[in-house]
């Protein structure tokens, strides 16, 4: 498929930044769609729209001409509290996209996660999960009434950029993380620039209705932690601690989320089990490589 012009809600958070930047490289025009995208320095390729994916009627306009929609907003642990709130982002807001992309005869990529999977198989019954998990289904049922949309889950996001690293790295990029949490937890982490370039070859040649699974090489958190500050010369964490300490004041935590407004970046299923997911199929059929430690943080220790 040939793409001239995108579209790319959440285009201001760790996947939709990176994201824009891929598709400026690759020299296709966007147009980056956000409540805050008109305070945000991009590329001059890309057009900055200020808007709320809740707007239907805003999203159709702003992505008129587009070939390829990349619905990437989300409700994530942290930025909502309640089931509603994850309803209305992750629900309601793919409800939009799909208008948006039958609107204007788009291809619609939209990023789900691992989750859903873990959700589905009983693993996950957080709000995030199912409402992510009912998102995937209204794309599933979009593609059998005729649009061409494909669904991408990425496994643990992280970045190499503060503020835009993810809570793990951002942390060991600002030499704020002293104790790390569940070092033996293992994950399959996938750098954000990884999955920008999956999503831009998924726009491309995925299949419609085909789902894609981008993780990196599953690795334990305390084997990728040490790695990221060898490679960059960040600074290790002054200790370690194993997942069960730290079990009942998360589940605490999300107990008391109605009260405190403030939800838990992880939930006490995934913090005990792990998060792993084999991307290598995926990044066969969509024709990249994941890059490793070394490559990503290389340049933060030159």
């Amino acid at each position: 498929m040939s793409i001239k012009r995108a579209f790319v809600t959440g285009a201001t958070g760790i996947v939709g930044l990176p994201l824009c930047r891929e598709l400026v490289s690759a020299g296709i025009r966007v147009t980056a769609y956000s409540r805050s995208a008109a305070e945000f320095e991009f590329p001059d390729e890309v057009d900055a729209v200020s808007g709320d994916i809740l707007d239907v009627g805003s999203m159709v306009s702003a992505a008129d001409g587009c070939d390829v929609i990349f619905h990437v907003a989300a409700a994530v642990h942290g930025s909502a509290s309640d089931y509603s709130e994850f309803q209305k982002v992750n629900v309601t807001g793919t409800e939009n996209a799909i208008q948006a992309a039958r609107a204007n005869g788009a291809k619609l990529v939209h990023v789900s996660t691992v989750n859903v999977e873990a959700f589905r198989s009983g693993d996950l019954k957080d709000d995030y999960a199912s409402t992510k998990a009912r998102a995937e289904e209204l794309v599933s049922e979009a593609v059998d009434a005729g649009l061409e949309a494909v669904i991408v889950r990425p496994a643990s996001v992280f970045g190499n950029e503060q503020g835009k690293a993810g809570l793990l790295v951002d942390r060991l990029l600002v030499g704020t993380l002293k104790v790390l949490p569940a070092p033996s937890r293992n994950i399959s982490p996938v750098w954000s620039g990884d999955l920008a370039r999956a999503l831009v070859s998924a726009a491309r040649v995925g299949e419609s209705g085909r789902v894609y699974t981008i993780a990196g090489p599953t690795v334990s958190t305390g084997d990728f932690v040490k790695k990221v500050c060898d490679t960059g010369g960040f600074q290790e964490p002054y200790m370690s601690l194993p997942a069960w300490i730290f079990a009942v004041p998360l589940q605490a935590a999300w107990w008391l989320r109605k009260v405190t407004r403030w939800t838990p970046p992880v939930s006490v299923e995934s913090l005990l089990s792990g998060s792993v997911h084999d991307g290598s199929e995926s990044a066969l059929a969509l024709n990249f490589e994941y890059s490793s430690i070394e490559q990503i943080f290389r340049s933060a220790a030159s």
